[in-house]
């Protein structure tokens, strides 16, 4: 399925730009709600990601180890990269 490992590079990669993008877009949609609303999108962002991780190892089983674990890693790294910066500026500072 995967015929090396800069393409588990890049596929991880792009699989992670698109759920990370999409979790940023959510948490930026409810950062003016109240406290719940916003730790419970957060959390089911977590979860999916989580499964998403899990779910495209799973699908990668009968690949060799070394591509399972660079997809995963680049999946994980670049959505971390996207959580990485503040949503909005002076944050902390907003809420007196």
């Amino acid at each position: 399925m995967i015929a090396s490992a800069w393409v588990a590079v890049l596929l991880g990669a792009a699989a992670g730009a698109c759920v990370g993008a999409a979790s940023r877009f959510a948490l930026k949609r409810v950062l003016g709600s109240c406290d719940q609303v916003f730790f419970s999108v957060f959390g089911a962002g977590m979860l999916v990601r989580l499964a998403l991780v899990a779910g495209a190892v799973c699908l990668l089983r009968h690949e060799k180890y070394i591509i399972i674990i660079l997809f995963a890693v680049a999946m994980i790294v670049v959505q971390t990269l996207f959580e990485a910066f503040p949503l909005k500026k002076n944050g902390p500072e907003r809420n007196p």
